[in-house]
Parts: C-alpha cells; sequence; structure tokens
C-alpha cells in the first residue's frame, strides 16, 4: 500500500463539527465571503459611475461658463440701461418741477440757434425768480456765431447774456463759444 499523503486543513473536520472553534471558523468564512463580494460589487459601481458623473459635471461646466459668458455681455447693456432709466426719472421730476415758462423759454432758446452753430452743453440753474443758463458751443462759422449772440440779445425772455469765451485754436476750423445768461421766469417778467 501506498503511503498515505497527509493534508493540512483550516477547516473544521466532520468529526468535530460542532466544536465553537468550528462554528466561528465556519461564519467567518461564509459571512466574510459575502462581504467581500459586497464591498468589489460597491467599488466597481463607484467606479463605473465615476465615469457618467464625469461627463456631467464636464456638461454642467459648459453650460455655466456659456451662461456666465452671456450675463457678462449683457453687463454693460443692463448698467447703461440703469442709467438710462435715473436719467428718465431725474427728468420727469425735473419736468413736473419746471415752470411752463422755463418750457417755452428753452423752446425759445432752440429758437434762436440758427444754422451752423452746434449746442455742445446746456446747464441751467434755478434760483428764486431767475434761471442762469450757461452753454458751450461750436461752430465752423463766424457769421453763425454773431447771429447767435445777436438772437440771444434780442430775445426778451433772455437778459445778460454774457460771453465768458469765444476762442479758435490755430490748427482747428472751429470756434469755441462759452456764455451765460439769465431766463427770466413769471414772477421775474411781472
Amino acid at each position: 500500500m501506498a503511503a498515505k499523503k497527509k493534508e493540512i486543513s483550516l477547516l473544521p473536520d466532520s468529526e468535530n463539527s460542532n466544536a465553537l472553534v468550528n462554528k466561528l471558523l465556519r461564519w467567518v468564512t461564509t459571512v466574510g465571503r459575502a462581504i467581500i463580494i459586497v464591498t468589489e460589487l460597491v467599488v466597481v459601481s463607484a467606479f463605473i459611475s465615476r465615469f457618467w458623473l464625469d461627463r456631467k459635471n464636464s456638461d454642467l461646466s459648459e453650460i455655466i461658463r456659456q451662461q456666465k459668458a452671456i450675463l457678462e455681455s449683457t453687463q454693460q447693456f443692463e448698467n447703461e440701461y440703469a442709467l438710462l432709466q435715473a436719467r428718465l426719472t431725474a427728468l420727469s421730476q425735473d419736468k413736473q418741477q419746471t415752470s411752463p415758462t422755463l418750457d417755452t423759454n428753452i423752446e425759445s432758446l432752440a429758437s434762436t440757434v440758427p444754422p451752423g452753430v452746434s449746442l455742445q452743453s446746456i446747464r441751467i440753474d434755478s434760483s428764486n425768480d431767475i434761471s442762469s443758463v450757461s452753454i458751450s458751443a461750436i461752430s465752423y462759422d463766424e457769421a453763425a456765431i454773431v447771429n447767435f449772440i445777436s438772437n440771444l440779445s434780442l430775445n426778451k425772455n433772455f437778459t445778460n447774456v454774457d460771453i465768458k469765451k469765444i476762442e479758435k485754436k490755430p490748427k482747428d476750423d472751429k470756434y469755441t463759444i462759452d456764455l451765460t445768461f439769465n431766463i427770466k421766469t413769471v414772477t421775474a417778467q411781472k
């Protein structure tokens, strides 16, 4: 007969299967396998879902970049719109506060400006009975300047026409005019 091989096994032998160590070892190997399998399934599913999550993150980042670019491009328009809205509100409040005579006198001022004179800025400072007006204008024609100043002086609604500056730069063909005058209001005309 051939020699019997000896085998080494950590599993409990069938003769002593009710021993506490054997029961514990059997329970650890069966439950341990299940825990390892479940852990591996979680790890593999996390690894596979990472590709989907990375793609979704990339798509969302691109959408956010596009929307941010749209918002940045419209920011200047929104600022200009808010400024224009504030100006319109201020103008409507000023229009409610100004007298009808002042509106009429401004129309009279517009009619005194001859062709060839361009108004650059108008500033109206209203006090008790008199409104002071400061005008900056440009013209390329000397006769138009003379006509403008004459029209202002002859207009019965305007007083104290004062020429602050008439300037022509050597290399420029245009004249720059700064002048001030007063507009009579209703109480000043009586």
